[in-house]
């Protein structure tokens, strides 16, 4: 059977630069699980994309799907006849669903019993009669939270589409999909001529997208760019300081990228360094450059088109007004000093049902207060400063007007006024980790007020009843409570999060008069929280399923760190022989105390404690409890292992010699609560006995 290339491109208006590779492929997974499902065979999927296309190349795909003979049961025979061996309405439906009629039906016996069966024929179906479906039903499963709707067009995508082109080797597809024809053609790069470009062959279509300055492999396109700044920069003596981000976001910004040297005043390096980063590489792409660790007034631009005198010095024009307005907005900042004006924050909506920004640095107070209180035993901390000013930049005209300097502005303002460097640091630091790769806090004031600050949301938020579901994501609770954990995993000190939570839920309370108690809402927002801790210790960590499982859901409180202690010593034991039989041992009590489905008091009576075996058992665990205490609150769980461990030969020798149920009912009881004392101990520390394969 012959293989060939195919190509599906989607010709679109400009695409979302950020994260195109991610759109990318999981629409080439959506095409790849519906090839899957209709028995299509192919190779590989690549796929390609620019700031206009979406290009998937199909290798060695089979003309031809082959659905192999098939029996087909139906209903019992008893139920197809009558008495009389007339067709019954059941037969004869069956066979009206295969097209068939009841005569050329089979029967088979299958376990006793007779049932009429349909022998579904080979079929072969050309491959390009069920394209058009699959590739329309791979599009529309694409899961991408921001869809937009275009014209009169009952479609939705994540940008209009304006063309389709569908290619199988020299063979043009005509066909519709989500309401578009495919055609013969593309077009080239519009910031060119934008011209129709005619193609015949997949061949074809290479050839002639290269030759129209067209690089659609972003690969290649990511290389050229970063090679050319890296020629630039060795050039003229600057930094080898590259934001590897940025290039790939200006990778999906153009067809074929052409570099180009800018600069502007250098009156404007007197504003803050995240000033100049947030308006030069935020908003207008440009890659800043740095001398000596230093941002000069120099920039590197990407263009679509090929770079002349006019484009940079357009360029160049465009940042200026940009950077007027923050030098303006600073002064004016300055002058009316936002510190003094902490009122004003009464204006300004935290939530609508969670009152004003106000109402939360009230609450953030308080809840730093507890926090310092449980954690440093009230030593002498600035988390109250900084709790009373972190918000206050929100009324500034800088954050007005560029809202994601909020937190580096507060801090720039703290410092020109003279505030405690720990206070002004703190504006900026407590809202850190923002992203999976930001740095913690730096000191323990600024720890204590983030984590008062992204409780306050995350309690907040479930008690509204506006948790986090699918894309739904209300004020980045996700973000905020990776950045609660990352803060309790890599402190060192150990703090109950459930305690917290129960803590923060009685503040916000206090504090707001119209909302209703839900306990049920905080028992989700526990188990979300536990979910992500999972993750976490997952993806972050490496650590094993079943080993995060038996610490994690085995603790009735949340406690990161103290999570974390169990997990490393449990990865201690874990691959040593001297330990196999304690994962054995608990296994088999657990199994035991399961099947006895008998609630027990744990309560053991030493009377009746009959053979010699329960009795050195029993002895042996007493002998051990306080040290298990002592180790337990200590967080000495590797030796709390060791302790456990010792018991092994008396519970194996116990198993081997007593019978757990005996007849007279005390003594099973008691034999059973003997098992269940043990039992504790072991899960004091984790769930050990799903450790045992």
């Amino acid at each position: 059977m012959e293989k060939k290339k195919l190509l599906f491109e989607i010709g679109l208006e400009d695409l979302p630069a950020k994260n195109l590779n991610i759109f990318s492929e999981k629409l080439k997974k959506n095409i790849e699980e519906n090839f899957f499902q209709n028995n299509i065979d192919f190779e590989s999927i690549d796929n390609f994309y620019t700031n206009i296309r979406l290009i998937f190349l199909v290798n060695n795909i089979n003309e031809e799907i082959i659905l192999e003979k098939k029996l087909i049961k139906g209903p019992p025979l008893d139920k197809c006849f009558d008495q009389l061996g007339k067709p019954t309405k059941t037969g004869l439906g069956f066979a009206k669903k295969y097209g068939s009629s009841i005569e050329d039906l089979s029967e088979k016996e299958l376990d006793g019993k007779k049932y009429l069966y349909y022998e579904k024929p080979e079929t072969i179906i050309n491959v390009k009669d069920k394209l058009p479906n699959i590739l329309e039903d791979s599009i529309n499963k694409v899961e991408e939270q921001k869809k937009m709707r275009w014209g009169s067009s009952k479609i939705s995508f994540i940008r209009p589409i304006r063309w389709m082109l569908l290619l199988l080797e020299k063979e043009n597809i005509s066909s519709q999909i989500l309401g578009i024809k495919t055609e013969d053609y593309t077009f080239g790069n519009k910031s060119l001529s934008g011209k129709k470009i005619q193609i015949r062959s997949i061949e074809e279509y290479f050839i002639k997208l290269k030759s129209a300055n067209i690089e659609i492999n972003h690969k290649n396109r990511q290389k050229i760019i970063q090679d050319e700044i890296e020629n630039i920069i060795d050039k003229n003596g600057y930094d080898k300081k590259i934001d590897l981000k940025l290039i790939s976001e200006l990778t999906n910004m153009v067809e074929y990228p052409y570099i180009y040297l800018g600069k502007f005043p250098k009156k404007y390096l007197d504003l803050p360094d995240e000033v100049l980063k947030y308006v030069i590489q935020e908003t207008q792409k440009y890659s800043l450059v740095f001398k000596s660790n230093k941002i000069t007034n120099n920039f590197i631009g990407v263009s679509n088109v090929i770079v002349n005198k006019n484009i940079i010095q357009g360029n160049e024009r465009v940042i200026n007004p940009r950077l007027d307005d923050a030098q303006f907005f600073i002064s004016k900042d300055l002058s009316n000093n936002i510190f003094k004006n902490k009122e004003f924050l009464k204006r300004v909506i935290f939530h609508k049902k969670l009152g004003s920004m106000f109402d939360k640095v009230q609450r953030i107070i308080e809840i730093s207060n507890y926090i310092n209180a449980q954690s440093y035993q009230n030593k002498k901390l600035l988390c109250k400063e900084i709790a009373e000013v972190c918000k206050l930049d929100l009324i500034s005209n800088m954050v007005v007007e560029m809202p994601k300097l909020q937190g580096y502005i507060g801090s720039y303002y703290a410092n020109k006024i003279g505030l405690d460097p720990i206070v002004a640091d703190g504006i900026k630091d407590h809202y850190a980790p923002r992203n999976p790769e930001d740095n913690l806090p730096k000191s323990s004031d600024a720890k204590i007020v983030s984590l008062a600050d992204k409780l306050d949301t995350i309690v907040g938020i479930f008690l509204v009843k506006e948790k986090p579901s699918g894309t739904r994501d209300p004020l980045g609770i996700r973000r905020s409570v990776n950045g609660v954990l990352k803060i309790l995993l890599e402190i060192n000190y150990s703090i109950d999060l459930t305690k917290l939570i129960n803590e923060v839920h009685r503040v916000i309370y206090c504090k707001l008069n119209n909302l209703k108690d839900d306990k049920n809402a905080l028992n989700d927002c526990e188990m979300y929280i536990k979910e992500k801790l999972f993750s976490l210790f997952k993806e972050n960590y490496n650590y094993e399923q079943n080993v995060i499982r038996s610490v994690v859901d085995n603790t009735k409180n949340i406690n990161p760190h103290q999570s974390q202690k169990k997990i490393k010593a449990i990865n201690t034991i874990l691959t040593n022989d001297d330990y196999q039989q304690l994962f054995s041992n608990a296994k088999r009590v657990s199994n035991i105390l399961k099947k006895s489905n008998l609630a027990l008091t744990g309560n053991i009576k030493e009377n009746l404690l009959r053979e010699s075996s329960e009795k050195i058992l029993y002895n042996t665990i007493i002998k051990i409890e306080d040290d298990l205490k002592i180790l337990l609150a200590k967080s000495d769980y590797e030796n709390y292992l060791k302790e456990l461990n010792s018991l092994n030969s008396c519970i194996k020798t116990f198993f081997e010699e007593v019978m757990i149920n005996d007849k007279e009912e005390g003594i099973k009881l008691n034999r059973l609560s003997l098992l269940s004392l043990i039992n504790n101990h072991y899960n004091n520390l984790a769930n050990i006995a799903i450790l045992r394969q």
